[in-house]
């Protein structure tokens, strides 16, 4: 059977930090992008709304939370600066 796998990937600004979400699997691409035009518009995702990928996977069974969409409100963006200690 063939399913349609969401994912958000992006990079920050301090090449080391990257962000990886599995939003879910999918029965049809229609779903697919269904769920993505969903969540362009919450929190997190919609600073960068052309992130989403989709993959075509095949699966032989059934995935367990098929047509589930996880993060449906969105995420919290926040970054840190590391302290620069003072040599003694």
């Amino acid at each position: 059977m063939i399913y349609y796998k969401v994912f958000y990937f992006f990079i920050t600004n301090q090449k080391e930090h990257f962000h990886f979400f599995n939003i879910g699997i999918y029965d049809s691409l229609k779903r697919a992008n269904e769920a993505i035009e969903e969540l362009k518009t919450k929190q997190g995702f919609s600073l960068r709304p052309d992130r989403f990928y989709v993959l075509k996977i095949v699966r032989f069974k059934t995935p367990k939370f098929l047509n589930k969409t996880f993060w449906a409100d969105g995420f919290e963006n926040y970054t840190y600066k590391k302290k620069k200690h003072p040599k003694n």
